[in-house]
């Protein structure tokens, strides 16, 4: 299905018997608490906040939207009733299909622009950004945002996923980490002494904010990923403070200029990010002056705060970066059976291999490349390579092939890997000195390919048994 807006989404989640409209709560921890509490339960549903304390009825906040795997395959458009690493052959399979850009089309309004301030009748507070955590720093109105800039060089529009705190009526902060694209971006208007206007998205299609997190190539506008995602154009419009391209059906965009951290910086922090942990610290962060706000009517900000998992859009991120990391294996190693991400350990701590081993060495060349590919690399603690046999998204079977096949005395330690502020290991000296840096853990739970015929066979019984049994049994499986 293709949603060309967070409320198309919404009403199908509705339609599935997947959502709960909760009135009455705080914006102050009440509605991340609430997120938090359901997310726990067995099939989660979707949050939909109205009535929010000391807010306008009908200014919503919607949490939990990609929380299951059942609504992640909704927003990736992939089969409903898919789990586990059927759920990543199919993404592979889209993703094969979607690999023809599309740009966006500009359209000259949209639903986005049925209300628009600008000067005094700005004010951020009227909108309900919730406090998530406990500990957070204050209100965040970006978790499930898209914060939109424009290369000053090139031309080409980035957008990227950063969380967005709220300080006062006109000011917010957008924490960047080094490297991203939105980072490289803002420095270049710095250098030149200038502003770096900014619009960011509240709430949007589901499709378009998945590709924020993506990571799209330096160059590439991931306006152009989510067209080829949803094999149609994104409709756009100018902003109308800073001309920028936004999201002509979006719920709230708050135009602004990012000014340089000589200018004016406030007090960042501290969030509870997605490695379940407060890792990194209050920190001076660029103000950024919001000059305009559109919104829809009734509009609903899209909440997509981190927990320990499973947590608002896990899924999403595991079942695409699975799929990445496969292609990439599939061109330089043969017999990959299988790849998945653990969700469990934290997302991008640990990834299983299944494999078909077919040469001495084979297990640990899949490793190595796993261990160095853009679709891995980053922040990767634990890389577990097992055999064909082993569901790599089947957590038991994982366990039990890393218990009865893999030799302690055999792990390998590799140093010095690409890590983040984030990482709640690093030591006080670490971050002092910037060394953001990890070490990864490489575990062949597999049989030792020497002897791989001589290895027990296991006790399961064989497909074609299991097929022949339930056939002639076919009434106790009904």
């Amino acid at each position: 299905m293709i949603f060309d807006d967070l409320r198309e989404f919404i009403n199908k989640v509705e339609d599935l018997g997947e959502c709960k409209m909760v009135e009455g709560a705080d914006w102050d921890l009440e509605i991340g608490t609430l997120s938090e509490i359901e997310a726990m339960r067995p099939n989660p549903s979707m949050l939909l906040f109205d009535k929010i304390k000391g807010h306008e009825a009908g200014f919503q906040v919607v949490s939990n939207v990609s929380i299951t795997q059942r609504r992640a395959a909704l927003t990736l458009g992939l089969p409903l009733e898919a789990k586990g690493i059927e759920l990543v052959k199919a993404m592979r399979q889209k993703l094969k299909e979607s690999n023809q850009l599309i740009p966006p089309v500009e359209v000259e309004t949209g639903p986005v622009k049925e209300n628009i301030l600008t000067g005094d009748n700005v004010d951020l507070l009227k909108f309900p950004a919730p406090k998530w955590h406990e500990l957070d720093g204050g209100r965040y109105i970006g978790t499930g945002t898209i914060s939109i800039i424009r290369d000053p060089d090139e031309g080409w529009v980035n957008l990227g996923c950063y969380r967005v705190q709220v300080h006062d009526k006109t000011t917010v902060t957008i924490a960047i980490d080094p490297g991203h694209h939105g980072g490289t971006i803002r420095e270049k208007y710095w250098a030149r002494g200038l502003t770096c206007p900014v619009a960011i998205s509240c709430g949007q299609d589901p499709v378009l904010w998945f590709v924020s997190v993506s990571a799209a190539p330096w160059g590439i506008s991931e306006y152009d990923v989510a067209g080829a995602l949803r094999n149609k154009a994104v409709e756009v419009t100018r902003g109308v403070t800073t001309d920028l391209p936004i999201p002509a059906s979006a719920e709230i965009v708050l135009e602004g200029e990012i000014l340089p951290p000589e200018v004016e910086t406030r007090q960042e922090g501290p969030f509870g990010e997605f490695t379940g942990y407060y890792a990194s610290a209050v920190k001076p962060e660029p103000a950024v002056r919001i000059k305009s706000i559109l919104h829809r009517n009734n509009p609903i900000i899209q909440g997509e705060p981190p927990m320990r998992w499973p947590f608002p859009h896990g899924w999403l991120i595991q079942i695409h970066w699975s799929a990445l990391l496969w292609d990439d294996l599939d061109k330089q190693v043969p017999g990959v059976n299988g790849v998945w991400q653990v969700g469990e350990a934290g997302i991008r701590n640990m990834v299983i291999i299944s494999l078909k081993q077919q040469y001495a060495g084979h297990a640990k060349q899949a490793a190595l490349v796993a261990a160095g590919s853009h679709a891995a690399s980053y922040f990767l603690r634990y890389l577990i390579v097992v055999d064909e046999d082993i569901d790599p998204s089947n957590l038991s079977d994982v366990l039990w092939a890393l218990g009865t096949r893999s030799e302690p005395e055999s792990i390998d330690i590799v140093r010095g890997c690409w890590s983040s502020a984030l990482n709640p290991t690093l030591t006080p000296e670490q971050r002092q000195r910037g060394e953001l840096v990890h070490s990864m853990a490489i575990i062949l739970a597999c049989k030792p390919y020497s002897w791989i015929k001589d290895f027990p066979p296991s006790i399961i019984s064989s497909p074609e048994m299991i097929k022949k049994t339930k056939e002639k049994w076919a009434k106790l499986f009904e």
